[in-house]
């Protein structure tokens, strides 16, 4: 077929209106041809494909049968078919249309490639990795052959051979986003945080919705400030130690008993300390503007309150309900030596349902009314209950007093988001 003959021209106008995610314009071109040659077969594998990018798939199915059975030896319908079966996660049949696409063309780059991402979706990197080099064997600039053998090296840490193939795959593609997004994985792993947040940003030049990419660069700004470095550090400690207790790691249980009674001390300051973290980067001037979202008319530490403002006032009420709690069992007799693993476990989910609650806030909207009164409130129901609990004189009306109120503040606070959800 001439490059200038109709044909071809409208094949690859088809072509380019698939590669550049416009199938509905895609299928109006090929059901017109359809219309005036019923027979061609690569019209129905185009048109397949076409429903496919649509989310379609019993339709992409069914004209992918037709294509084949105008033609069984069509190795391209079958590639579209198990695309179908892959999106609808239909394992055996996506694993026997792609045998029957590599039995009709085994050195097909495309379809190793497809091979090689199933390999690694099953967890078997090593295969992973020979099928892509098989593919590159014979198109060694294949972008789908090239990406999995970098995903492949990933997976089993060859960090040294990982190197010059994601040099080969930005030098082959310099304008693919999934180049720079894995050049910015690359990046943060070494700890170039810099260089990643260059990567991630220009995956989001290329291609502005790419959700991996935000939060790439958005956690490359994060590492670079030295308060998240902190944070981070902090948290995979935390990580190590509560993760190797339960797999009975013995430097975890060494380190959760030299740190199990400042941990227990310390447990409200680190919690303030990695909610103020979050707060500061997640309204970061440069974070706000990689996510889009225009300066606010209002100061960053003014914005910073109005956000977490409301968070705050809640946290200082459950602290005051838990002091009016632990006094309260601390007075009907409890052991106090029994309230020890409960006061553990009782912090740690309440560090638990604040960070939740950090983390909701910095999604939502800017309120459009200060908290300062609701801080204000919380701050004086918690000097309160505090109050109560150690003056005797107040025994036991006032500690069961403010206990009775930041009940009712507490179960008006779950009614309202209740409602609003």
């Amino acid at each position: 077929m001439m490059p200038g003959t109709p044909a071809a021209q409208w094949h690859s106008a088809v072509q380019n209106l698939l590669d550049i995610h416009r199938p509905e314009q895609a299928e109006q071109l090929v059901r017109q041809q359809l219309a005036r040659n019923p027979q061609d077969v690569f019209a129905h594998i185009l048109l397949s494909f076409a429903l496919y990018q649509q989310n379609r798939l019993e339709e992409a199915r069914q004209v992918t049968q037709q294509a084949l059975a105008l033609n069984p030896t069509a190795s391209e319908a079958f590639y579209v078919l198990f695309l179908v079966e892959d999106q609808a996660g239909q394992v055996p049949a996506r694993a026997v249309a792609l045998r029957e696409a590599l039995r009709l063309q085994p050195f097909n780059p495309k379809y190793l490639a497809a091979q090689a991402q199933l390999h690694l979706h099953q967890n078997q990197p090593a295969a992973a990795q020979q099928v892509a080099a098989r593919g590159l064997a014979n198109n060694p600039v294949h972008a789908g052959c090239l990406i999995a053998l970098a995903n492949a090296l990933h997976e089993q840490k060859r960090w040294p051979d990982l190197a010059p193939v994601l040099q080969q795959l930005v030098a082959a593609h310099p304008t693919m986003p999934k180049a720079h997004q894995l050049l910015g994985r690359e990046a943060m792993r070494r700890q170039y945080y810099a260089a990643a947040q260059a990567h991630f940003q220009e995956v989001l030049r290329l291609a502005p919705t790419d959700a991996t990419a935000l939060q790439g660069a958005s956690q490359a700004i994060r590492r670079q400030l030295w308060i998240g470095r902190a944070a981070v550090w902090l948290d995979n400690y935390l990580t190590f130690i509560s993760e190797g207790t339960k797999q009975g790691k013995l430097k975890a249980w060494g380190h959760f008993l030299l740190i199990l009674i400042p941990l227990s001390l310390l447990c409200i300051p680190i919690l303030l300390f990695m909610g103020f973290e979050t707060v500061y980067w997640r309204l970061h001037p440069q974070v706000r503007r990689l996510r889009n979202r225009p300066d606010q008319a209002l100061p960053y530490a003014q914005q910073t309150f109005w956000r977490y403002g409301p968070v705050a006032a809640f946290t200082l009420v459950l602290l005051a309900w838990l002091t009016g709690v632990f006094w309260l069992l601390v007075w009907l007799g409890v052991p106090e030596s029994s309230l020890g693993p409960g006061l553990t476990g009782g912090l740690t989910t309440v560090a638990m349902a604040i960070w939740a609650a950090f983390k909701h806030a910095s999604e939502q909207p800017l309120p459009e009314k200060s908290p300062l009164g609701k801080v204000l409130a919380a701050a004086l129901a918690l000097a309160l209950s505090i109050t109560c609990a150690s003056w005797p004189a107040t025994w036991p009306y006032g500690p069961l007093g403010i206990l009775g109120l930041t009940s009712w503040a507490g179960f008006m606070v779950f009614r309202r988001a209740r409602a609003a959800a």
